[in-house]
């Protein structure tokens, strides 16, 4: 089976300016592919969805391609651009480290449309495949001075990558079951009980 090319690119880069309407197509498109998958969706499709006109459309996108490449970097630039947001001006670490924690829950969530995976489940897995690295790098970044912190208190250096790969996997598994409220509340006190350990492990070496 085929793939279309465009949502597997691991860098797209689709020449196409973020204003209201390509944003409303973009957010029509994912509603869109919920409902009928991507082999199954058209353009028509699109439009209906997102509520414009078909010259706005062909305005700026060709094909259903190029609406998929440009979905698919809407979504990752805005977690990229959404998580180091929800650290910035934060001074203290672990404040810093919850507000990124909670970003992160919320994002999944509102940008998952209801029955996404289930209806396309290639379009996910080609897409997080493709980006993985971005998320991880976008998450390591947002909580860099988070990691400092926490080296000074253990008096060694985490296994960065590996801490930041576990949070992403982690949320990746809700588009597969559904988070309940008690998972939600334990993934919002994750910077809690990491700096509870961290100060455990601190005090026994003192």
């Amino acid at each position: 089976m085929r793939l279309v090319a465009a949502e597997i690119e691991a860098y797209p880069s689709p020449d196409v300016e973020l204003s209201p309407s390509v944003i409303r197509i973009l957010s029509g498109a994912l509603d869109a592919i919920a409902s009928r998958g991507v082999k199954r969706l058209s353009m028509s499709d699109i439009i209906d969805a997102s509520g414009v006109s078909r010259g706005t459309m062909y305005r700026y996108f060709s094909n259903k391609d190029e609406v998929l490449v440009a979905v698919a970097e809407f979504v990752c630039v805005g977690f990229e651009n959404g998580v180091q947001e929800a650290g910035e001006g934060i001074a203290d670490p672990m404040e810093r480290f919850k507000a990124v924690m909670r970003f992160y829950g919320r994002y999944t969530v509102e940008n998952s449309p209801g029955r996404v995976f289930e209806v396309e489940p290639a379009f996910h897995l080609a897409f997080f495949r493709s980006r993985f690295a971005r998320y991880k790098r976008a998450m390591l970044d947002a909580l860099e001075p988070t990691f400092g912190y926490l080296d000074d208190l253990l008096g060694e250096p985490l296994n960065r990558d590996a801490f930041v790969e576990t949070l992403v996997r982690i949320q990746l598994s809700t588009l597969m079951v559904p988070a309940s409220d008690e998972w939600n509340l334990l993934w919002d006190d994750t910077a809690a009980n990491v700096e509870k350990w961290a100060m455990k492990i601190a005090k026994a070496q003192n």
